[in-house]
């Protein structure tokens, strides 16, 4: 009896330690370089980081009720980001075949005067995006692109971000 317990324990454990091997890898430390337009048709990369010391990234989809609840807070965000900070948005179902989402994007982002840099999901951001559980999420990069805060899931508010923001600002 003694021995099928120590037997199954032994087991347990085996099995255990080789699962650890196929549980997937967290976030990248880095965003990955990537190429993409802003919702204007601007090309955009991973440079668009380099000009300040801080980027809020918000991932959104178009077709999320959270991601839009929240864009109003963005919104008034972006407009008084705290020096050396932006914010970008990165759009999850829009490409530049899907005329219907950018529409509707841009209707949202008018209606809640979502003002900031919106930049089209491109396959070149998968490291990351893969890694993603839901949307909205928000994620802090430095001026390289090291992510250094985050994620924040689910929709927040102007003041929690800012709060968030601020902490990372300070502790860079």
């Amino acid at each position: 009896m003694k021995t099928r317990m120590i037997f199954r324990v032994v087991l347990l454990v085996a099995v255990a330690a080789s699962l650890s091997f196929t549980v997937p890898a967290r976030a990248a430390d880095v965003f990955p370089a990537f190429k993409s337009r802003t919702l204007n048709g601007d090309a955009v990369t991973n440079a668009i980081f380099a000009d300040k010391k801080l980027t809020m990234i918000n991932i959104w989809a178009t077709w999320c009720p959270p991601c839009v609840d929240e864009m109003p807070d963005l919104g008034r965000l972006g407009s008084s980001m705290p020096e050396g900070a932006q914010l970008i948005g990165i759009v999850y179902d829009i490409s530049a075949e899907d005329r219907d989402a950018i529409t509707d994007a841009d209707r949202i982002l008018r209606q809640s005067q979502a003002g900031f840099v919106q930049i089209e999901y491109s396959p070149d951001m998968n490291p990351y995006i893969d890694t993603v559980d839901a949307i909205p999420t928000t994620i802090f990069v430095d001026s390289k692109g090291t992510i250094v805060g985050g994620p924040m899931v689910g929709s927040n508010s102007e003041k929690n971000y800012r709060v968030t923001m601020e902490k990372i600002l300070k502790e860079m």
